[in-house]
């Protein structure tokens, strides 16, 4: 409670801070000039031919995701361990979460059709460990808790005032300056709560949850190259297909071994 007090109090005291620092936000949207010159370069008008939809399942085998060895508080924060307390997430069948998933290489611009990304956190967890958005899309984070507040920050992007998600209040926003790749994290002591946010210069994506599933609509009919990553561990799969029009399928099958991920991520470490 004393945590509950402090935090909720350092909320009302920076509120009209975290309002101005919303509405002092760049004016990057998906029309802005800034954007348009990274999405659409050419200027080409919005594909109306023929399109199909993508859908699939990205599945992983192999050895089982190691523990994180992270801690959680006990209580008021459930969604924690499932989330964050292995190295990645598997559901039934070897289905596997947070995979993002894109569609490139087709001719025509495919504008996108969302303003923003929503992420929630519940239980001192993001609803997914991978964020996928496209350039000029703003990013909301909503806290869907009752009674937890929340310090959500957009690591990467310049700092701005540090917003409170306010229990089941308004979302937290934040725009991206630029194409790339960047860390939502809390600012609370819940080191933790984390997700990789790929702001990406296409709209064709996607990132699977516990199901695997994942559907990218919109694309052009013909040759595309299609990819799965599960960044977690720095892997991904690549498949070039061809795009018709209505329903498409394609499934996607990750291998996780356990020795050669421990031995790869030695030799990344810097020597002391």
């Amino acid at each position: 409670l004393d945590d509950l007090r402090r935090y909720m109090l350092h909320a009302a005291a920076s509120a009209s801070a975290a309002a101005s620092a919303q509405a002092d936000a760049p004016a990057i949207s998906l029309t802005s000039e800034a954007v348009l010159k990274v999405t659409n370069p050419k200027r080409h008008a919005p594909y109306s031919g023929p399109t199909g939809t993508l859908k699939g399942r990205v599945t992983i085998k192999g050895d089982p995701p190691p523990d994180t060895g992270l801690s959680f508080p006990t209580g008021k924060c459930g969604e924690a361990a499932a989330t964050y307390g292995r190295l990645f997430r598997v559901g039934q069948q070897n289905a596997v979460a947070d995979a993002l998933v894109t569609v490139v290489n087709y001719s025509g611009h495919v504008p996108e059709r969302e303003e923003a990304e929503k992420v929630t956190i519940h239980g001192c967890a993001f609803s997914t460990r991978t964020v996928a958005m496209t350039f000029g899309q703003r990013l909301e984070v909503a806290n869907l808790d009752l009674l937890e507040p929340y310090m959500p920050n957009l690591e990467g992007a310049p700092f701005m005032a540090v917003l409170v998600a306010m229990p089941q209040g308004e979302a937290v926003k934040f725009f991206p300056p630029q194409p790339g790749y960047y860390h939502l994290v809390d600012k609370m002591p819940k080191p933790f709560l984390k997700a990789e946010v790929f702001v990406l210069k296409f709209a064709t994506h996607d990132v699977t949850g516990l199901d695997g599933q994942f559907e990218i609509k919109n694309i052009p009919v013909g040759k595309v190259l299609t990819a799965a990553l599960l960044p977690a561990i720095d892997q991904d799969v690549k498949k070039e297909i061809e795009i018709k029009e209505g329903e498409n399928t394609l499934d996607f099958e990750l291998n996780f071994d356990l020795a050669k991920y421990n031995e790869k991520k030695s030799k990344a470490k810097p020597s002391p």
